[in-house]
């Protein structure tokens, strides 16, 4: 065993970077994503569908492989003489535009808030970015290809074009307020003014006195970031302001621009990659698609062809026709479909053996020689994709783990050690990830208030799970089909598909996968979902199903469906309380609450309310220290220092976290002069490097008895 190499092996598959894997080239060779590329379908499906002259939708959860589908994809394209390819990174050029500082140039005689007025012009700034990118990228194309060779010159000159793209660039990054954007910025105004008086006097009629605002908005502030999108909810004001928003950018010119250098080139296309759009807010989704893809898509005459990776239940595709594109997806469910489970586990298996196998022969190393040979390696790899569900990323941390306990000490890789690493994944990265950005994350309560909600119905789905195995266990249900069974796996439950959507948050973050889509024992059209493998080590549930051909059709047992207990719990998220007895009363009772002034039935002495989870978590949220509170790529940036334990570049920090390392730059600035990163440059090479801080590694990553006191009603965070 090559313990270093294991170590490298790990560290490709784990890293937030684009698959060029431009850090192990000396190791792999100059295109190292040619010699691990791996389809997730056998004879490179997945890729001929992305090489395809369609615009293409590739959907998958972070870290399944999109951005490796793509830079392998554009490798090819590279090799071909007949079009143009290039690569534009949404969330780092998001990213950049966000930590600009955007002023706000407010018309005197115009009634804009202030707060409004940079929400707009930030969105023009990065729209601006993107498309200027886009340009940038095709202009570095021209020299690269040597296009001037092949030029025809009917219409103009190669160096007159060139001067157009470049001027063009130039217009577009202009981030100008101009007399046609007034209009829409007023009734954005109004909506928000509007929409900011009637919850306070909501607030008051429901007995809360107007302590309360949903937006956490107090008169006399300027209007937030969540307050613009807000006021574009209604879709009437949204068509208005995409349609101004569009007219502000000359794609005309652009799509005109774009033709000419294709038709004097003898070129077919210029086919453009936009990975990690899905990054975005859902406005910036929505203004993203309509004011650059559609036009770019609808507008080119098929001279430019789109491929777009997104997130599953996080794609919009307004105006551009959904049923005229490609959309395929990588998540296991969708990519191995089969109407036996068994099926497409085996598919999945072996697409996680063609994987790992391809990557330690990439870097010169036997795959069999790191895990326990008294085992078969199929068990290995049928382990691998329960623990990961064949997403490389979480390979890449399992086998991390594996390689700290086991492979480090000269040990193989067996089965315990796998499980092991899957629980340790999940209690050291998935299970904090609530604490701490709910305690730590400078960000609006609405996104706290998600996060808990997330946090609440996994517990109720952890403890439906337990109690299904108690009355397994108990005989309570299932009669004789359970025979037998010491410890039945509760892993696994269904649900109707027609709720599906309520797990989207906790699937994107691997607590809950879907397994299938299939139809229970009435014929009803149902979904399987599996908890995290390592959720399930950590609450000790048996995960999968048991061996044998009886138990094939193991999950759509009648007691493993959720249905009703999730629409219990959706229930419970509002209730009408009384503020002196705390009696609840049905939802569906307001209009008699409404009619006798919301005076309790029970007590007659109270004053009913509606109250919803965010009522309850909002005093725990006014615990929190705002002195303490930080971005949440700054949380992530010193989770990472931690984590690794040694002095990291900003390029290392970014490939993590999936920012740009200029961005990791300016924050970790930001934190050493608060105290919490020590940057000083590297005595080997000079780089500058950056390290976590005893005060920082105590305040957000305590261990038992390190955390640092808290003095009697300071508000500091809650244990």
């Amino acid at each position: 065993m090559n313990v270093q190499k294991f170590a490298r092996i790990a560290e490709s598959l784990r890293q937030y970077q684009r698959a060029e894997l431009k850090d192990f080239e000396e190791e792999i060779g100059a295109r190292p994503v040619d010699a691990i590329y791996v389809d997730p379908l056998p004879n490179d499906a997945v890729l001929n569908s992305v090489l395809s002259s369609n615009t293409t939708f590739l959907l998958g959860r972070k870290g399944t492989g999109k951005s490796t589908v793509f830079a392998r994809a554009q490798s090819i394209f590279r090799n071909r003489k007949d079009l143009l390819s290039t690569y534009i990174d949404v969330k780092s050029l998001y990213d950049i535009v966000n930590t600009a500082e955007t002023p706000a140039r407010i018309v005197e005689s115009a009634d804009i808030d202030a707060g409004i007025c940079r929400a707009h012009l930030l969105r023009k700034a990065f729209l601006g970015a993107v498309i200027s990118e886009l340009l940038k990228e095709v202009d570095r194309l021209c020299s690269e290809m040597s296009l001037w060779d092949i030029w025809r010159g009917k219409k103009k000159s190669f160096v007159d074009l060139r001067g157009e793209l470049s001027n063009l660039q130039s217009r577009v990054r202009e981030v100008k307020l101009t007399e046609h954007e007034l209009p829409i910025l007023q009734e954005i105004n109004r909506s928000w003014k509007s929409r900011l008086q009637m919850e306070h006097s909501e607030g008051a009629n429901a007995g809360l006195k107007g302590e309360v605002s949903v937006t956490g908005v107090k008169a006399g502030t300027h209007a937030s970031v969540s307050d613009f999108e807000k006021s574009l909810d209604d879709s009437e004001v949204y068509n208005q302001y995409s349609d101004v928003v569009l007219k502000s950018f000359p794609f005309e010119e652009i799509i005109s621009e774009l033709r000419d250098l294709l038709d004097e080139s003898s070129l077919k296309r210029l086919v453009v990659f936009f990975d990690d759009f899905s990054e975005l807010n859902f406005l910036d989704q929505r203004l993203f698609v309509d004011v650059v893809l559609a036009p770019l898509n609808n507008s080119s005459n098929e001279a430019v062809k789109l491929k777009i990776a997104g997130y599953p239940g996080r794609v919009y595709y307004g105006r551009i026709d959904a049923t005229k594109v490609d959309t395929f997806s990588l998540d296991f469910s969708a990519l191995y479909e089969a109407t036996e489970v068994q099926t497409m586990e085996r598919a999945a298996i072996d697409y996680a053996t063609r994987l790992l196998d391809t990557r330690f022969k990439a870097f010169g190393e036997n795959m069999s020689a790191y895990f326990d040979p008294s085992v078969p390696m199929d068990e290995h790899m049928k382990l691998m994709f329960q623990t990961t569900f064949n997403v490389p990323r979480l390979m890449g941390s399992l086998l991390h783990i594996c390689y700290l306990d086991r492979v480090s000490r000269g040990l193989q890789v067996n089965a315990a050690s796998l499980r092991l690493a899957a629980r340790k994944y999940y209690e050291s990265t998935i299970m904090q990830y609530f604490q701490r950005m709910n305690r730590f994350a400078l960000e609006p309560f609405e996104n706290k208030l998600d996060r808990h909600n997330q946090e609440q119905l996994l517990r109720y789905i952890v403890k439906e799970a337990r109690d299904v195995r108690r009355r397994i266990s108990d005989g309570s249900v299932g009669g004789t089909y359970f025979q037998g069974l010491s410890n039945p796996p509760t892993s696994h439950f269904v649900i109707s598909s027609a709720i599906g959507d309520v797990f989207k948050s906790l699937e994107s973050n691997f607590l809950l996968s879907k397994y299938k889509d299939t139809r229970d024992k009435d014929g009803r059209a149902v979904a399987v979902y599996a908890l995290f493998y390592g959720l399930a080590e950590f609450e000790r549930l048996a995960w999968g199903y048991p061996p044998g051909r009886e138990y094939r059709n193991y999950f759509v047992q009648r007691c493993f469906d959720f249905t009703a207990a999730i629409h219990e719990f959706l229930s419970r998220n509002q209730t009408i309380r009384c503020s002196n007895c705390g009696k609840c009363y049905p939802l569906e009772q307001r209009g008699s609450f409404e009619l006798y002034k919301w005076r309790c039935p029970e007590c007659r002495d109270g004053i009913c309310a509606v109250v919803n989870l965010a009522d309850d978590f909002r005093a725990e949220v006014a615990e929190l220290r705002d002195d303490l509170m930080l971005e949440s790529v700054e949380l992530d940036i010193l989770n990472t220092l931690d984590s690794e334990g040694r002095p990291m570049r900003a390029g290392e920090i970014s490939a993590f976290i999936d920012v740009t390392y200029q961005l990791v730059g300016h924050r970790t600035s930001k934190l050493r002069d608060a105290g919490l990163v020590q940057k000083q440059p590297s005595s080997q090479d000079g780089k500058m490097r950056s390290t976590i801080t005893d005060r920082a590694r105590r305040t957000y990553f305590p261990t038992t008895g390190d955390a640092e006191p808290r003095a009697a009603g300071d508000g500091g965070p809650r244990a």
